[in-house]
Protein backbone atom coordinates (compact mmCIF):
# COMPACT_ATOMS: atom_id res chain seq x y z
CA UNK A 1 0.00 0.00 0.00
CA UNK A 2 1.07 3.75 -0.62
CA UNK A 3 2.94 5.51 1.69
CA UNK A 4 0.84 8.40 3.93
CA UNK A 5 -2.28 7.41 1.64
CA UNK A 6 -6.13 7.45 3.12
CA UNK A 7 -7.87 5.04 4.45
CA UNK A 8 -9.67 4.36 8.29
CA UNK A 9 -8.05 5.42 11.06
CA UNK A 10 -6.32 2.42 13.23
CA UNK A 11 -6.58 2.79 17.01
CA UNK A 12 -3.03 2.62 17.04
CA UNK A 13 -3.01 6.12 16.05
CA UNK A 14 -4.04 7.43 19.44
CA UNK A 15 -0.92 5.91 20.67
CA UNK A 16 1.71 7.63 18.51
CA UNK A 17 4.15 9.87 20.58
CA UNK A 18 3.56 13.23 19.82
CA UNK A 19 5.70 16.37 20.50
CA UNK A 20 3.02 18.54 21.79
CA UNK A 21 5.67 21.40 22.97
CA UNK A 22 7.86 21.73 19.42
CA UNK A 23 7.55 25.39 18.98
CA UNK A 24 7.07 26.62 15.39
CA UNK A 25 7.73 30.18 15.60
CA UNK A 26 11.19 30.33 14.88
CA UNK A 27 10.02 28.86 11.36
CA UNK A 28 7.63 31.69 11.42
CA UNK A 29 9.78 34.49 12.59
CA UNK A 30 12.51 33.28 9.81
CA UNK A 31 10.77 34.91 6.98
CA UNK A 32 11.89 31.88 4.38
CA UNK A 33 9.10 31.15 1.44
CA UNK A 34 7.29 27.77 2.36
CA UNK A 35 5.88 26.37 -0.90
CA UNK A 36 4.31 23.25 -1.51
CA UNK A 37 4.42 20.93 -4.65
CA UNK A 38 1.57 18.46 -5.31
CA UNK A 39 0.15 16.54 -7.78
CA UNK A 40 -0.87 12.68 -8.44
CA UNK A 41 1.42 9.33 -8.44
CA UNK A 42 3.45 10.08 -11.16
CA UNK A 43 2.73 13.26 -12.27
CA UNK A 44 6.83 14.00 -11.23
CA UNK A 45 6.68 15.76 -8.18
CA UNK A 46 10.03 14.42 -6.60
CA UNK A 47 12.25 15.09 -9.71
CA UNK A 48 10.94 18.28 -9.70
CA UNK A 49 11.34 19.39 -6.31
CA UNK A 50 14.99 18.05 -5.42
CA UNK A 51 16.01 20.01 -9.04
CA UNK A 52 14.06 23.17 -8.09
CA UNK A 53 15.17 22.75 -4.80
CA UNK A 54 19.17 22.97 -5.73
CA UNK A 55 18.51 26.02 -8.17
CA UNK A 56 17.11 27.91 -5.23
CA UNK A 57 18.82 26.96 -2.51
CA UNK A 58 15.55 25.35 -0.68
CA UNK A 59 15.34 22.56 1.88
CA UNK A 60 13.83 20.19 -0.21
CA UNK A 61 11.01 17.98 1.77
CA UNK A 62 9.10 15.09 0.46
CA UNK A 63 6.32 13.37 2.51
CA UNK A 64 7.54 9.99 1.65
CA UNK A 65 11.31 10.16 2.60
CA UNK A 66 10.31 12.10 5.78
CA UNK A 67 8.58 8.73 6.42
CA UNK A 68 10.59 5.94 5.48
CA UNK A 69 13.53 8.06 7.17
CA UNK A 70 11.12 8.19 10.84
CA UNK A 71 11.22 4.21 9.80
CA UNK A 72 14.23 3.39 9.71
CA UNK A 73 15.21 5.25 13.36
CA UNK A 74 13.20 2.27 15.03
CA UNK A 75 11.67 4.86 17.18
CA UNK A 76 8.03 3.90 19.04
CA UNK A 77 6.65 6.34 16.30
CA UNK A 78 8.89 4.75 13.67
CA UNK A 79 7.37 1.40 14.49
CA UNK A 80 3.70 2.76 14.76
CA UNK A 81 3.95 4.18 11.21
CA UNK A 82 5.41 1.02 9.55
CA UNK A 83 3.04 -0.56 10.71
CA UNK A 84 -0.11 1.82 9.61
CA UNK A 85 1.60 2.08 6.50
CA UNK A 86 1.96 -1.83 5.47
CA UNK A 87 -1.66 -2.12 6.28
CA UNK A 88 -2.23 0.81 4.28
CA UNK A 89 -4.14 3.06 7.10
CA UNK A 90 -4.32 6.75 7.37
CA UNK A 91 -1.33 8.63 8.59
CA UNK A 92 -3.02 10.91 11.43
CA UNK A 93 -2.36 14.64 10.18
CA UNK A 94 -0.89 16.09 12.72
CA UNK A 95 2.04 13.34 13.38
CA UNK A 96 2.57 14.05 9.41
CA UNK A 97 2.62 17.72 10.13
CA UNK A 98 4.70 17.17 12.78
CA UNK A 99 7.47 15.32 11.32
CA UNK A 100 7.40 18.26 8.41
CA UNK A 101 7.85 20.42 11.16
CA UNK A 102 10.60 18.97 12.73
CA UNK A 103 12.81 18.95 9.42
CA UNK A 104 11.85 22.59 8.78
CA UNK A 105 12.91 24.12 12.24
CA UNK A 106 16.54 21.14 11.85
CA UNK A 107 17.30 23.05 8.49
CA UNK A 108 16.37 27.08 9.22
CA UNK A 109 20.18 28.22 9.19
CA UNK A 110 20.93 26.38 6.24
CA UNK A 111 18.38 26.94 3.70
CA UNK A 112 16.43 29.83 1.79
CA UNK A 113 13.10 28.29 1.53
CA UNK A 114 11.52 25.51 2.05
CA UNK A 115 9.30 23.02 -0.94
CA UNK A 116 7.19 20.54 0.23
CA UNK A 117 6.56 17.72 -2.37
CA UNK A 118 3.25 15.42 -2.12
CA UNK A 119 2.24 17.42 0.97
CA UNK A 120 -0.64 17.84 1.49
CA UNK A 121 -2.82 15.12 0.60
CA UNK A 122 -5.82 15.92 2.41
CA UNK A 123 -7.66 18.94 3.76
CA UNK A 124 -7.36 18.33 7.34
CA UNK A 125 -3.14 18.27 6.60
CA UNK A 126 -4.05 21.50 5.26
CA UNK A 127 -5.55 22.64 8.30
CA UNK A 128 -3.28 21.22 10.45
CA UNK A 129 -0.54 22.50 8.86
CA UNK A 130 -1.77 26.13 8.35
CA UNK A 131 -2.73 25.60 12.62
CA UNK A 132 0.48 24.33 13.53
CA UNK A 133 3.53 26.44 11.23
CA UNK A 134 1.59 28.72 8.83
CA UNK A 135 -0.16 28.95 5.61
CA UNK A 136 2.24 28.60 2.72
CA UNK A 137 3.09 31.19 0.21
CA UNK A 138 2.69 28.80 -2.77
CA UNK A 139 0.95 25.63 -3.84
CA UNK A 140 1.98 24.38 -7.24
CA UNK A 141 -0.19 21.57 -8.74
CA UNK A 142 1.34 19.83 -11.54
CA UNK A 143 -2.35 18.85 -13.35
CA UNK A 144 -2.15 15.70 -15.32
CA UNK A 145 -4.86 13.47 -16.53
CA UNK A 146 -5.54 10.21 -15.22
CA UNK A 147 -4.97 8.32 -17.80
CA UNK A 148 -1.60 9.63 -18.08
CA UNK A 149 -0.54 8.99 -14.30
CA UNK A 150 -1.20 5.36 -15.16
CA UNK A 151 0.78 5.09 -17.86
CA UNK A 152 3.44 6.61 -16.24
CA UNK A 153 3.39 5.13 -13.41
CA UNK A 154 3.35 1.60 -15.36
CA UNK A 155 6.43 2.90 -17.25
CA UNK A 156 8.01 3.26 -14.42
CA UNK A 157 6.99 -0.24 -13.00
CA UNK A 158 8.48 -1.93 -16.14
CA UNK A 159 11.33 -0.13 -16.25
CA UNK A 160 12.46 -0.47 -12.55
CA UNK A 161 14.50 -3.19 -11.07
CA UNK A 162 12.64 -3.42 -7.80
CA UNK A 163 9.84 -5.40 -7.52
CA UNK A 164 6.31 -4.42 -8.14
CA UNK A 165 5.35 -3.36 -4.85
CA UNK A 166 1.64 -2.91 -6.25
CA UNK A 167 -1.05 -4.87 -9.02
CA UNK A 168 -2.18 -2.57 -11.42
CA UNK A 169 -5.61 -2.27 -9.72
CA UNK A 170 -3.75 -0.96 -6.74
CA UNK A 171 -2.31 1.29 -8.36
CA UNK A 172 -5.66 2.51 -10.26
CA UNK A 173 -7.13 3.10 -6.99
CA UNK A 174 -4.04 5.40 -5.73
CA UNK A 175 -4.82 7.15 -8.78
CA UNK A 176 -8.98 7.44 -8.41
CA UNK A 177 -8.53 8.15 -4.68
CA UNK A 178 -6.02 11.04 -5.98
CA UNK A 179 -8.65 12.86 -8.06
CA UNK A 180 -10.60 13.09 -5.61
CA UNK A 181 -8.91 14.11 -2.36
CA UNK A 182 -7.17 16.94 -4.87
CA UNK A 183 -10.21 18.83 -5.12
CA UNK A 184 -11.01 20.09 -1.59
CA UNK A 185 -7.29 21.09 -1.64
CA UNK A 186 -7.27 23.13 -4.47
CA UNK A 187 -10.14 25.06 -3.53
CA UNK A 188 -8.89 25.33 -0.05
CA UNK A 189 -5.77 27.26 -1.31
CA UNK A 190 -7.42 28.57 -4.61
CA UNK A 191 -6.00 32.76 -3.49
CA UNK A 192 -1.88 31.21 -3.59
CA UNK A 193 -2.76 28.35 -6.39
CA UNK A 194 -0.81 28.18 -9.34
CA UNK A 195 -1.90 25.02 -11.90
CA UNK A 196 1.27 24.02 -13.89
CA UNK A 197 0.78 21.60 -17.27
CA UNK A 198 2.49 18.59 -15.75
CA UNK A 199 2.02 16.61 -19.09
CA UNK A 200 4.65 18.48 -21.35
CA UNK A 201 8.50 17.82 -21.08
CA UNK A 202 10.43 18.26 -17.64
CA UNK A 203 12.64 21.02 -18.94
CA UNK A 204 9.35 23.10 -19.60
CA UNK A 205 7.59 22.06 -16.70
CA UNK A 206 10.38 23.00 -14.68
CA UNK A 207 10.46 26.34 -16.34
CA UNK A 208 7.04 27.00 -15.63
CA UNK A 209 7.49 25.94 -11.70
CA UNK A 210 10.44 28.33 -11.55
CA UNK A 211 8.35 31.46 -13.11
CA UNK A 212 5.74 30.97 -10.49
CA UNK A 213 8.15 30.96 -7.33
CA UNK A 214 10.62 33.88 -8.81
CA UNK A 215 6.58 36.34 -8.88
CA UNK A 216 6.70 34.55 -5.31
CA UNK A 217 10.14 35.62 -4.06
CA UNK A 218 9.70 39.31 -5.25
CA UNK A 219 8.16 39.29 -1.49
CA UNK A 220 11.22 37.97 -0.37
CA UNK A 221 14.35 40.00 -0.78
CA UNK A 222 16.21 38.03 1.27
CA UNK A 223 16.04 35.04 -0.52
CA UNK A 224 17.49 34.81 -4.19
CA UNK A 225 18.29 31.98 -6.76
CA UNK A 226 21.73 30.23 -6.27
CA UNK A 227 21.87 30.15 -10.46
CA UNK A 228 21.22 32.83 -12.95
Amino acid sequence: MGLNCVRPVDPLCAVIPRNIGLDASPIRESGLPIIFLIGGPGAGKSTQCIRVAQHYGFCAIISRELLRNEITTGSQRGVILAYLMSEGKLVPSDVMVELIKERMLSSLNVTRGFLLSGFPREKTQCQHFNKQIRSPDLVLYLCVRDSLLMDRILAKTITATERQERSIEENWQRVKEHSRMIKPILRYYKKRLVIIDGERDEIEVFRDICSAINNVLINFPNTSSKSS
